[in-house]
């Protein structure tokens, strides 16, 4: 069983894949000042609040778009499952042929979820993630991710809107 782990700005989203199917997802509140510990006590509590224990974990995968909280994340991985995690970043191979200026510094985020949709739809894509920041990403036929854009977030750009202007 796959154990997967997407560290967003918001929330660490995890989850395990078996034989192509999702057992189960679950959300843990991102959190800077959290240590490996603690962080690996609540994957440790996920994965045994869905039946599933270390010994069912084959592999495991991170991506994270937080760097003060990766390393965090991956020590209190390692505590649980005795694993080394996959890190999803530059000398990854994806299957995508990235065409932008500086292609290590494409987020993980955005490369995962141009792979999800390949897994599922032929290019060209349009993909939209509506989370923390939204964020619009452009494959081409052939796998070629063209980049894309990032602005805040609805939530975000709310607060911003309702901290700003005096009637609304």
């Amino acid at each position: 069983m796959l154990l997967a782990i997407d560290i967003g700005n918001t929330n660490l989203v995890i989850g395990c894949i078996k034989d192509d199917a999702i057992v189960f997802k679950a959300r843990i509140a991102t959190d800077k000042a959290k240590t490996s510990d603690q962080y690996g006590v609540e994957i440790k509590n996920m994965l045994e609040a869905f039946g599933v224990q270390k010994e069912d974990i084959s592999d495991c995968i991170i991506s994270s778009v937080v760097p003060p909280v990766f390393n965090s994340v991956k020590t209190g991985v390692i505590k649980v499952i005795g694993k080394q995690p996959l890190v999803v970043g530059p000398g990854l191979k994806t299957g995508l042929n990235i065409h932008v200026d500086i292609p290590s510094q494409v987020g993980s985020d955005r490369i995962v979820i141009a792979v999800a949709a390949l897994a599922t739809y032929k290019a060209p894509l349009i993909l939209l993630d509506l989370g923390t920041a939204t964020t619009i990403e452009v494959v081409e036929p052939d796998n070629i991710y063209m980049g894309g854009i990032i602005f805040p977030g609805v939530k975000i750009s709310l607060d911003a809107l309702t901290s700003r202007a005096a009637q609304i």
